[in-house]
């Protein structure tokens, strides 16, 4: 069906009312009221850019403060205002403990690019979301990216995450969103509306609010791409399970997560009395208990951590993750997504940890770690999320990542180590949602990055592309300049890398297909991007030089998804999709202690 434009009464009633740009500011209609954003310059600031100005509005309210009564509560419909609501400058992040990122000097200058959130004040009034946009007529109907911040759902902001340099490049309009986090977003309760999952309720009332507001903004509603990486690449892929948000996006992109965590079942509020009691609540009756948490500081119940966990609510989420992916009970959508080579390599790894190397005792030492997720904190104290007996795993992991190798080589040995923890907690899972995807009449593109940038001298000869490194090139962060020179040392040949992949995303956006450059801005001579099917499990090497390739890491893949689930005691049924249950809690440790200290 072709796509219809506005109605004529529509466009006359838009012309009223929005789109007057006067100077270095501009005035935008919202449902909620006028807000007024700036122009921002982009030829100091922006390498090659396409457009010389980009409008930004920040903190725009898209759901009412969750406070007070509203604390574990879906989110609700913000307060209309009266006159022009200034959206000059961004408002507080979600409610999170303080962040001491980086625990490196030497890496401040290069991660600080994300992690300015450090300087944003927090508070449970969070719910706001910032637009990027060169052009901002109703008529512009660009494609829309919504961006979904990482931090493993207790830290971050969309914020940290600047928008100029896509907006400059490309026709896009790009949101990046707050959400609640940790126990504000998470934590259970027996409300038949939303017993949890409420930083997932707040994901859709923002794309709700996109649905209702972006064409003013010079976005198509009917175009709309949610993207996002690590926590955001899980939230992205539970988002493509939920029936709630049909219709409310188009396309979907998971960097580095895939959600197929476990998950609480309806009704099991534990977790939610184990906090009152650490905050002096007590537990019954249940109606006095969410009372007295829903008086208490913020910061009493920022101190009691704990990991979130969805809730199989009947409402966002309808069944166990691997259920729905074994059942293809999908939306669907176009789906891209992947992985980095090395995700291990140095952040989200115990800092220098093997520098001398590994042998293999140390290998096979640390697998009962690694393979074992035991809650050092409620919510999930004492609770190991194998099924079955895993005295045989042990040996089948070690048989299969050392066997190659050289067991008097301790380089690769540690090697072999890392690469052990990037197929078991990044690539397997997300190797099973390419496939479950692909299996529906939608395209999926499959991507493996690996570049290892030249700005991080500081780390270990052997880390590749690991964990958050693509963000730099998503975001077009070589492309940032001070007035003459560039902001950032990268090559230039780094900067072509973030051109191609800017424009590999957008595509994807804006015509289902990394390839398709219609309607682009400018176009770029990259290489082509095959689409992922179950017959040839094409994918993309994203590099300096990058080229397609099939069946990425196939044969581990397979020791993952097909011979651990036989060695768990699964039935070959389900045996494709056991490893969702527990492959991201190997990670979920290490990454909520990264998290907790940046």
């Amino acid at each position: 069906m072709a796509d219809v434009g506005p109605s004529a009464a529509y466009i006359f009633i838009v012309l009223l009312c929005i789109c007057s740009a006067i100077g270095d500011s501009v005035v935008v209609s919202t449902t909620s009221g006028d807000v007024q954003g700036y122009e921002f310059e982009t030829s100091s600031s922006i390498g090659r850019p396409v457009f010389d100005r980009v409008y930004v509005f920040k903190g725009i309210p898209y759901a009412a403060p969750p406070t007070g009564d509203l604390r574990f509560r879906p989110p609700q419909d913000p307060t209309p205002w009266e006159g022009i609501r200034d959206a000059s400058s961004f408002r507080d992040k979600c409610a999170q403990q303080p962040s001491i990122y980086p625990v490196q000097p030497e890496a401040a200058p290069l991660y600080g690019e994300f992690w300015d959130h450090v300087n944003i004040s927090a508070s449970e009034d969070c719910l706001n979301l910032n637009v990027y946009t060169h052009n901002v007529s109703v008529l512009a109907n660009q494609p829309v990216m919504v961006w979904i911040h990482g931090g493993g759902l207790t830290k971050g902001t969309g914020s940290s995450y600047p928008g100029e340099v896509l907006a400059a490049h490309h026709n896009v309009v790009l949101v990046t969103i707050n959400y609640r986090l940790g126990h504000f977003g998470f934590l259970p309760t027996l409300e038949e509306d939303a017993p949890g999952n409420f930083g997932f309720h707040d994901q859709i009332k923002a794309l709700q609010w996109v649905q209702a507001n972006i064409r003013n903004f010079g976005g198509d509603p009917e175009k709309v791409t949610i993207f996002g990486e690590s926590s955001g690449g899980q939230s992205v892929s539970l988002l493509v399970m939920s029936p709630m948000t049909r219709g409310l996006f188009h396309r979907a992109i998971s960097q580095s997560g895939v959600g197929f965590q476990p998950v609480r079942q309806v009704g099991d509020v534990t977790a939610t009395e184990a906090v009152a009691s650490a905050v002096g609540c007590a537990t019954t009756p249940y109606g006095d208990m969410m009372s007295c948490l829903r008086g208490k500081p913020a910061e009493d119940i920022l101190e009691e951590g704990g990991f979130p966990i969805p809730v199989v609510d009947g409402h966002f989420l309808m069944d166990n993750p691997r259920e729905l992916v074994r059942k293809k009970t999908l939306n669907k959508v176009d789906y891209l997504l992947g992985t980095n080579n090395d995700e291990y390599g140095w952040m989200l790894s115990i800092k220098n940890l093997y520098v001398d190397g590994m042998s293999a005792a140390e290998f096979q030492a640390r697998m009962p770690s690694d393979l074992f997720f035991v809650g050092l904190k409620y919510p999930v104290r004492a609770m190991l999320f194998f099924e079955g007996n895993t005295s045989a795993l042990i040996p089948a992991v070690v048989h299969e990542y050392l066997d190659s190798v050289d067991i008097d080589d301790p380089f690769a040995i540690r090697d072999q180590y890392f690469q052990f923890k990037t197929d078991m907690s990044f690539l397997a899972s997300t190797a099973l949602m390419v496939e479950a995807q692909s299996a529906l009449p939608v395209r999926v593109y499959q991507y493996e990055f690996q570049h290892r940038s030249s700005i991080f001298p500081f780390k270990p000869d052997s880390v590749k592309a690991e964990h958050l490194d693509e963000l730099f090139y998503v975001f077009g962060i070589p492309l940032l300049r001070e007035d003459s020179s560039w902001k950032l040392p990268f090559t230039d040949q780094e900067r072509d890398l973030s051109l191609d992949i800017m424009a590999y995303w957008v595509n994807f956006a804006n015509n289902g297909d990394p390839n398709d450059y219609s309607g682009a801005a400018r176009v770029r001579d990259s290489a082509d991007w095959p689409r992922y099917k179950p017959s040839s499990k094409a994918y993309m090497k994203l590099d300096l030089t990058s080229s397609s390739d099939t069946d990425l890491r196939g044969d581990r893949m397979k020791f993952w998804n097909k011979v651990v689930p036989k060695l768990m005691g699964e039935d070959e049924s389900t045996s494709g999709v056991v490893q969702l249950s527990w492959s991201i809690w190997s990670f979920a440790i290490p990454l909520a202690y990264f998290l907790c200290n940046i």
